[in-house]
């Protein structure tokens, strides 16, 4: 940290300076948590909300790999990954995967985190014989209950959505989809 600049080093390559006045906080899953405490300094009775003066900064390969993400595909940012490789990188591309319903590179990703309850998903998630099945159980995996609620609905499998619903203990919501 220098006066007003950020320097993250990657292998002792220094990536392009971030521009802050927070003073580094932590730095964990290449993401760098700065707090503005000249902010706070200034005029702490006009704080509302304190994680306002908290503020986040990715590093390059994270940030180049939310881009690949979104402009290549899938295996060109796992190949990306597996050369710059890190526990993060391998988790979003899991998630992506898991997203996109791409269970082999989602497989390999969790491997490499190794997220034993990913695999085991995977594995679940294979065995499903229809593709609305794995797209709500991949919904409840994320935590969109809700959304996998629709999908159990629509593929007519009222007692899934019940099933789900009483294993979260959403007691209103189980009594709701009886009635």
């Amino acid at each position: 940290m220098e006066k007003n600049r950020l320097h993250i080093l990657n292998d002792y390559v220094q990536e392009e300076p971030i521009l802050t006045s927070g003073y580094l906080c932590d730095f964990s899953n290449l993401q760098v948590k700065a707090v503005l405490l000249d902010e706070i300094l200034k005029d702490p009775e006009d704080i509302k909300n304190i994680n306002e003066m908290i503020t986040h900064f990715e590093a390059k390969t994270l940030k180049d790999t939310r881009d690949f993400l979104t402009t290549v595909s899938l295996r060109e940012a796992a190949d990306f990954v597996e050369k710059n490789p890190h526990p993060r990188l391998w988790k979003l591309i899991a998630e992506t995967a898991l997203e996109k319903m791409n269970f082999n590179i989602a497989e390999r990703a969790f491997v490499k985190t190794d997220d034993y309850h990913g695999v085991k998903l995977i594995q679940r998630l294979q065995s499903f014989d229809e593709r609305n099945k794995q797209k709500a159980e991949v919904s409840i995996w994320f935590g969109r209950y809700d959304e996998a609620e629709e999908i159990y609905k629509t593929i007519d499998r009222k007692d899934l959505a019940l099933d789900m619903r009483r294993m979260l203990g959403d007691w209103p919501k189980v009594v709701q989809l009886i009635e």
